[in-house]
C-alpha cells in the first residue's frame, strides 16, 4: 500500500478554507475525497477574485483547498439530492462539514441523520465557538473567532498602533491541521473499536490553542505582555529585530546569552569585548537599549546579503525577514517539497501539506488539479445505482449539477 490513507473513503460537505483544507491533507495521503458542492461551485473557488486578495486569472485558492478531490455537485435543497447524499453517505468513512446546525438541520446531513445510514461512520464537524455555549450558532470566520475573539489579534496589535489584519486563511489553515487530527483519531478509535463517532474542533478553540502561552499566563494571574517598539525589545540576543542598510530585517534568536560574542565577532566589533556593560548576563539585561543601539548600529552598517553572510558563517541562530514571494524561491524549501506542482495544472505549484510520512515504501499523492464543479456527479451517483436518465432527469429539476 503505497500511500498511508488508501482505502479511506471521505464525503466532505463544506466550502471555504478550514474544512476542506483538512480534507487536502487527507487526499494528499490517499483517501479518495468526493467533494459535494452546489451546482454553482463552492464559492472559494473564486476567492481570487475577491477584493483584496492578490489578483490574478488563475483560481489560485482552489489548489489549496480543492486539489486531488472528486466533486459531486447537489444541490442539497432538494430532497432528491439529499437522497443522493445520503446515500454517498453510506459508502464513506468519514464525513466532514462545517455546516452550522441550523444549516445541518435543514438540508439534511446531521450526525444523527448521517449515522442512521452509516452507523460506522466517523463524523467530523469544524465551526467557529464550539458546540455549547450562548455563541455556539453565531458564524465564525477565523478573523472573528480565531484571530480577534481569542486575544491574538491584540497580542499582535503593536506598541501605541491599531490592531493589525490577518494574512488570509491563516486562521483556517492552523484549525485544519486540527481537524485533520481529529478525524484521523476517529479513524483510530474505529480500527479498535469497529464504532464511528463524531469528533468536533473549532476556530475558536484553535485560536486559545495558538495563544496558549499568553492564554496560560492570563489563567494564573499574569499580567498581559508587554508591548514593544521593535528598537526597545528589551532583550537583543533573543528575539531582537534589526534593520539593515538596505532596509531589511533580521530576527535574532540565541537562547544562550553568552553567545552574544558571535554577534560581536561575525562583524570583527572587538570595541564591544571590554565593554563593562556587556560583561555579564546580568549586566546586559540591565544596559539591554544600548547593547540593541550597538548591534542596531553594526547591522545597520551592511546590506541583507553581507549580513547573512557573516552570521551564518559564525554560527549565529537568525532569519530573514523574507516576503511571501521570496519564500516561493528559498531553495532549502524547495529542497524539502514544499512546492509541489499540481499535475494538470499547467505548470503551477502549490503548498504541500505539513504531514509527512517515511518508511515502508508509502509516500504522499503528488497534487493533482482541482476538478470542475460536478466532474464526477455522473460517475458516483451512477456508481449508487442511478441511471444516467435518472441523473439526467434530477439535473433537469435542478437537484443536481453536471460537469461544466
Amino acid at each position: 500500500m503505497p500511500h498511508l490513507l488508501e482505502g479511506i473513503r471521505v464525503l466532505e460537505v463544506a466550502s471555504m478554507a478550514a474544512a476542506p483544507s483538512a480534507t487536502v491533507i487527507l487526499a494528499d495521503l490517499g483517501a479518495e475525497v468526493i467533494k459535494v458542492e452546489p451546482p454553482s461551485g463552492d464559492m472559494w473557488r473564486y476567492g481570487h477574485k475577491v477584493a483584496g486578495m492578490p489578483p490574478s486569472d488563475i483560481p489560485y485558492t482552489t489548489f489549496m483547498q480543492n486539489r486531488t478531490k472528486k466533486s459531486v455537485a447537489l444541490n442539497l435543497k432538494d430532497p432528491a439530492a439529499q437522497e443522493a447524499l445520503h446515500k454517498l453517505a453510506a459508502t464513506v468513512d468519514v464525513f466532514l462539514t462545517n455546516s452550522p446546525r441550523r444549516v445541518q438541520e435543514h438540508l439534511k446531513h446531521t450526525y444523527e441523520e448521517i449515522r442512521a445510514v452509516n452507523p460506522e461512520v466517523v463524523y467530523a464537524w469544524i465551526n467557529g465557538f464550539g458546540l455549547d455555549g450562548p455563541d455556539k450558532d453565531a458564524p465564525g470566520f477565523d478573523m472573528t473567532a480565531w484571530y480577534a475573539r481569542t486575544g491574538m489579534m491584540e497580542e499582535l496589535r503593536p506598541k501605541d498602533g491599531d490592531p493589525v489584519a490577518l494574512p488570509v486563511g491563516v486562521g483556517d489553515l492552523n484549525t485544519a491541521t486540527a481537524l485533520f487530527g481529529a478525524v484521523m483519531t476517529g479513524l483510530f478509535h474505529k480500527a479498535r473499536t469497529g464504532k464511528g463517532l463524531m469528533v468536533s474542533t473549532s476556530l475558536m478553540n484553535n485560536g486559545l490553542w495558538a495563544n496558549s502561552s499568553m492564554m496560560q499566563a492570563a489563567l494564573v494571574g499574569a499580567p498581559p505582555m508587554q508591548k514593544f517598539h521593535r528598537t526597545e525589545w528589551p532583550n537583543p540576543v533573543s528575539g531582537g529585530v534589526y534593520k539593515t542598510k538596505d532596509g531589511r530585517y533580521i530576527i535574532v534568536v540565541e537562547l544562550n546569552p553568552n553567545n552574544v560574542d558571535n554577534l560581536r565577532d561575525a562583524f570583527g566589533a572587538d570595541y564591544l569585548k571590554d565593554d563593562p556593560r556587556f560583561s555579564s548576563l546580568e549586566l546586559r539585561a540591565k544596559n539591554h537599549q544600548a547593547l540593541f543601539d550597538e548591534m542596531q548600529k553594526i547591522v545597520g552598517q551592511h546590506d541583507l546579503d553581507e549580513v547573512k553572510k557573516r552570521l551564518k558563517s559564525y554560527g549565529v541562530n537568525f532569519s530573514v525577514v523574507q516576503t511571501t514571494e521570496e519564500c516561493t524561491r528559498d531553495e532549502h524549501m524547495i529542497a524539502n517539497g514544499c512546492f509541489p506542482e499540481v499535475e494538470g495544472s499547467g505548470g503551477h505549484r502549490t503548498v504541500d501539506s505539513p504531514i509527512q510520512v517515511h518508511g515502508d515504501g508509502l509516500k504522499k499523492v503528488h497534487p493533482k488539479n482541482a476538478p470542475g464543479v460536478g466532474q464526477d456527479t455522473i460517475s458516483e451517483l451512477t456508481a449508487l445505482g442511478y441511471s444516467e436518465d435518472d441523473i439526467q432527469k434530477m439535473a433537469e429539476a435542478g437537484a443536481v449539477g453536471l460537469p461544466r
